[in-house]
């Protein structure tokens, strides 16, 4: 095996189903890459395997109870059988039949630790030009567009479309389960520790998926992320700053003020507050909750993928 593909999904079906069947379509010989399913809540596990009977897919079906990205992208990783994992939303379209082979080769560089494939949304054009921000060498990721239409290399991206060495991405910890439900910056925190030990990504414009950010279900969406921001959100942000700077040291205090003030036009003075200045208040109390999470969280550490005794439990293996 290859490459094994990892989904934490949460509160979705007909996109799930979707993205699995356009995974089914893909050219890629279908011997070579499996598809790990992560379910934090309740799914219909015969529909899954017809699914995968139809397209000959190689699929696990997990079921963890915690609703926690990171830690789904965990039990992924532990139970992998490729050498590749790569780290996808369940609310995706893949037009590109190539898609799973566009990832792999770049690991003809024997040097690489991952990959991160262009994320588009529906109906918004690609991107030609990049702010002049984001070539900044340490900095530059927080002003990358994620729909660039280029190859670059690159420090961080987003765990939506990222493919990473198993062995690389166990020996630097994993993803941070101590970042809750699908907190802001838990996949930034992982690839910034990740490049730091090993290297820079490539950003692969071919490797393109169209994100749907389906509005139901998934393990980001308790709530939206504009106005006064979901507090998971707010914290999480507020944790990657903190780990960043004490403990990982993926984050210089010279360059905290570009940090901050990304936080604040997020977090505060974005465009749904300054429609309704009355949010601002609000808004800041959020923050102040949020950072005061953070402090705390962060004295915490985490000492293996996944907590001490956390039990997860297979419900399917289809094997063709």
């Amino acid at each position: 095996m290859e490459l094994s593909v990892i989904i934490p999904t949460l509160g979705r079906k007909e996109e799930l189903y979707n993205t699995l069947t356009d995974l089914g379509k893909q050219e890629l010989n279908h011997q070579s890459w499996e598809c790990l399913l992560i379910v934090q809540s309740e799914t219909d596990i015969r529909r899954l395997e017809a699914i995968a009977d139809q397209y000959q897919i190689n699929l696990r079906v997990f079921y963890s109870s915690a609703p926690n990205a990171s830690l789904a992208r965990n039990i992924g990783l532990l139970e992998a059988q490729g050498n590749i994992v790569l780290f996808l939303d369940d609310d995706l379209i893949i037009e590109n039949t190539d898609f799973l082979q566009a990832h792999l080769a770049n690991y003809n560089d024997e040097h690489l630790p991952g990959v991160f494939g262009q994320v588009t949304d529906p109906g918004v054009p690609v991107r030609l030009t990049r702010h002049k921000l984001s070539h900044h060498p340490r900095v530059g990721w927080l002003f990358f567009p994620p729909n660039f239409n280029d190859n670059c290399k690159i420090l961080n991206g987003g765990a939506g479309n990222l493919s990473v060495r198993k062995d690389w991405a166990i020996d630097i910890g994993g993803m941070d389960y101590l970042f809750e439900k699908g907190a802001h910056r838990e996949e930034s925190d992982f690839c910034l520790r990740l490049t730091k030990k090993y290297g820079l990504l490539n950003f692969d414009a071919h490797a393109t998926v169209i994100h749907l950010g389906a509005a139901g279900g998934g393990c980001r969406n308790w709530g939206k992320n504009e106005g006064i921001h979901p507090i998971h959100h707010v914290f999480g942000e507020w944790y990657f700053i903190l780990r960043g700077l004490f403990q990982h040291k993926t984050i210089k205090w010279y360059d905290l003020h570009y940090h901050l003030g990304v936080l604040f036009f997020r977090q505060v003075w974005n465009p749904a507050n300054r429609q309704h200045m009355v949010s601002i208040p609000k808004a800041i109390v959020r923050s102040i909750k949020g950072f005061s999470m953070a402090l705390q969280r962060v004295r915490r550490t985490q000492s293996s993928l996944l907590p001490p005794d956390y039990n997860y439990q297979k419900l399917l293996e289809y094997a063709i």
